[in-house]
């Protein structure tokens, strides 16, 4: 395997003199989770193959790659020993339709595996079916089959459903396999020793051998709904009876026999140790304190307590690496001031910006507190609770990750002047100027004239119909939508399976400023605008009907826009090809991206791809803003993987690209130009790229948008709660929209 070296030698960048008021408690819990992160050498692998696992025998190291080919999976072994010496490279060729799964080695140099052979059952020429057989194999040092035994019921296993849960070489050279029949054990001349039945169902479990030797299973409890982890004695397939729940979400845990621990736990944030029985989880590595630039550290293999093997992916370059950990002495690592960044939940492109400003700043550091850890198997919105508390009680991060209003009251912290206002920091700085950004953008996340939220990426959020039904010019009301319908035929409908729920969440999040004003804090709940819309709303049902789809029912589903049967469809416009598959796909024809039907005429809102705000209490804000502005700068706006960059040359190179043909480098190296297909039902369209003239229309559009996404799912609850009497005939619509404003206008007065 041909692959670009990892460059991961962790830079020790240090940490912490001030961390927003905790002091040294933060500069220890910083300093004390460093690990030195080192590359090992690994002999090349056959051209394509990709590194799957590793494990550690003694003195040896086997890495297993695999090479997805026609006739089947390749496998590729390297054993070698720790220090890198030694180094013996096996291929195990594949038999057409075959797979080999769960290589593991013994202590002599051979391996065993399980190899599935798949093969079209003729039997019967009216109905051609796929089998397959299992088998435990013993494959040679050099990779040769030495011999094989089936596996399942009746030796020969024909059934969809059978799996192989996990295979291990025990220390004593017993083989012993884990399946939906039980426990087997085989000797090294392929015997079967023993069969062992278990009780529980252990579907989807893993089986772990820990360094003292017993077993322990992680399987998923019917009856509590959890995953467990119970001990096992192999000779009787019987559990111990007490089970043990990994504090927080343990589903969320990759699990690894530990040292000095029962069991090393990788996380979305790091490696922790566990002992049975215990509390709390124990964190070892921090990934962000370490620099490292990955989430996803597997086949740990612990070497001592202060350090472990594991493969990683890299997300910069995307090549998997055999690392050493390596903890690193506290006092070794430097100190910085500490930042502390808050969210629930973090992107893959937040965090490699955090580890690289970690390792280029030379002052400041950035501590990330990830709410979403907090969450549990009972409750997955403990985390956000929690965060919402530590913000209302002055708790706040140095830099917060924002979510929409279903979760977070942005609306409400921004009225309370929880936010530091972003604009003097931008005015000031040498790199940036405001009109190199679209000022739109800018614009909908200003209050008062200052900038408390940073969005350097969004979506559009908008509805579009063809322009020969809604007209040339963006931007309508409700009385013109109801009039455009009466022209058309009976039994078009306004919106593709649309019900009331869903109609009031567009409404809320693409016009609801017609309604509410939360820098006012005016309500028009009671308005005639609302009461119109509330009659509009009855006419869509309360649930969607049950029914089976099939293909032909599909089929039909995507023509309904290009017939005429639907007249709008709710569009989330992140890109230029979405508009050209709309305009030339789903509906066929010249489009109009008319927007939710408002009073004002503006329905269609800027939903952040990325939401970011500055703590107004934070003591470093010279070093929040650092780190912030690297998000306006041309490396991040040039690379936004989802939606549109803010910056304007940015959106200019996007423009140059969506008038040009798809193209792709084949294996030669040769650039190939191609024009995308399209199908819907019978009909095949070619989607040419965009002319001059549409890309401006899309970009003219982009920029007039000036309202920002807003949703408060509590605001919801309040109309669909009162509006229900209305739909079922127990109020008149004047009514319910009195009862929805004054509870409305109560909520909005405690929350701004």
């Amino acid at each position: 395997m041909k692959r670009k070296a990892a460059g991961i030698a962790v830079l020790l960048l240090g940490l912490v003199l001030a961390a927003c008021g905790k002091g040294g408690e933060a500069q220890r819990n910083v300093k004390e989770h460093v690990y030195r992160a080192e590359e090992i050498p690994v002999p090349e692998f056959e051209e394509g193959t990709m590194l799957s696992s590793m494990s550690v025998r003694g003195d040896r190291m086997i890495l297993i790659g695999y090479r997805w080919t026609a006739q089947g999976n390749t496998v590729n072994i390297v054993n070698r020993k720790t220090d890198g010496s030694d180094a013996v490279s096996v291929s195990v060729k594949p038999v057409e339709n075959n797979s080999l799964d769960y290589v593991q080695p013994d202590d002599t140099g051979s391996y065993y595996a399980v190899l599935t052979e798949n093969f079209e059952d003729d039997s019967d020429p009216d109905n051609y079916v796929w089998s397959n057989s299992y088998y435990l194999v013993k494959l040679s040092a050099e990779g040769k089959e030495v011999w094989r035994q089936p596996l399942g019921e009746n030796g020969v296993n024909n059934d969809f459903y059978y799996n192989v849960y996990s295979l291990n070489v025990l220390e004593d050279g017993r083989v012993l396999l884990l399946d939906g029949t039980g426990l087997s054990f085989y000797d090294a001349q392929g015997k079967q020793l023993k069969k062992v039945a278990v009780e529980e169902d252990l579907s989807g479990s893993m089986l772990y051998i820990l360094r003292d030797g017993s077993a322990v299973v992680n399987y998923y409890n019917m009856e509590s709904g959890k995953y467990v982890l119970q001990r096992m004695d192999l000779e009787t397939g019987k559990f111990s009876g007490e089970e043990y729940v990994i504090p927080g979400s343990g589903n969320s845990y990759s699990c690894y026999p530990g040292i000095g621990q029962d069991f090393l736990l990788m996380g979305s944030a790091g490696v922790y140790g566990y002992n049975l029985g215990d509390s709390e989880v124990t964190e070892l590595l921090n990934i962000i304190d370490s620099d490292i630039n990955s989430s996803n550290i597997y086949n740990i293999v612990a070497i001592d307590e202060r350090s472990f093997y594991g493969l990683m992916n890299d997300d910069q370059t995307g090549e998997t690496a055999v690392m050493r950990f390596t903890k690193v002495d506290p006092q070794d690592v430097a100190d910085k001031k500490v930042l502390t960044l808050g969210c629930h939940g973090l992107d893959w492109a937040v965090r490699s910006q955090v580890v690289s400003f970690n390792k280029e700043n030379k002052e400041y550091r950035i501590k990330i507190e990830d709410y979403s850890l907090y969450n549990t198997e009972e409750d997955y919105t403990a985390g956000i609770t929690r965060l919402n508390t530590d913000i209302a009680s002055g708790k706040i991060p140095d830099i917060l990750i924002l979510q929409d209003g279903s979760v977070m009251p942005v609306d409400s912290y921004v009225s309370k002047g929880l936010f530091e206002d972003l604009y003097p920091f931008m005015d000031k700085d040498a790199e940036l100027k405001r009109e190199d950004y679209l000022q739109n953008v800018l614009g909908a996340y200003e209050a008062d004239g200052k900038l408390y939220r940073l969005v350097p990426a969004f979506v559009i959020q908008t509805v579009a119909g063809k322009t020969a039904d809604v007209g040339a010019e963006p931007g309508w009301t409700l009385d013109e939508l109801l009039a455009t319908m009466e022209k058309k035929p009976e039994g078009t409908k306004v919106f593709a399976d649309m019900t009331r729920n869903s109609l009031l969440n567009y409404c809320l999040q693409m016009s609801g400023s017609q309604y509410i004003d939360w820098e006012t804090g005016e309500c028009r709940l009671n308005s005639e605008a609302f009461l119109k819309f509330l009659r509009f709303m009855k006419q869509f049902p309360d649930q969607l009907e049950d029914r089976d789809y099939d293909m032909d029912d599909y089929s039909s589903y995507e023509l309904q826009w290009r017939n005429g049967t639907v007249l709008l469809n709710t569009v989330w416009l992140d890109s230029f090809r979405i508009y050209n598959d709309l305009k030339k796909a789903t509906f066929g024809e010249e489009i109009t991206l008319i927007g939710f039907p408002a009073e004002e005429g503006k329905g269609a809102v800027i939903m952040p791809n990325l939401d970011m705000a500055m703590a107004a209490s934070s003591k470093n804000k010279e070093g929040a803003w650092q780190f912030m502005r690297r998000f306006l700068l041309r490396d991040y706006q040039d690379e936004v993987y989802y939606g549109w960059p803010i910056h304007l040359k940015s959106m200019e190179a996007l423009k140059e690209k969506a008038q040009k043909r798809e193209s792709y480098e084949d294996e030669n190296g040769n650039l190939i130009e191609y024009d995308p297909q399209y199908n819907i039902g019978d009909i095949s369209i070619t989607i040419d790229p965009l002319t001059e003239a549409e890309v401006n229309q899309v970009f003219d559009y982009i920029s007039s948008i000036d309202q920002s996404y807003s949703y408060d799912a509590n605001l919801v609850n309040i109309i669909e709660e009162e509006a229900a009497p209305y739909f079922s005939g127990q109020k008149t619509e004047k009514e319910a929209a009195d009862i929805i404003q004054s509870r409305v206008q109560i909520y909005v007065n405690e929350n701004r």
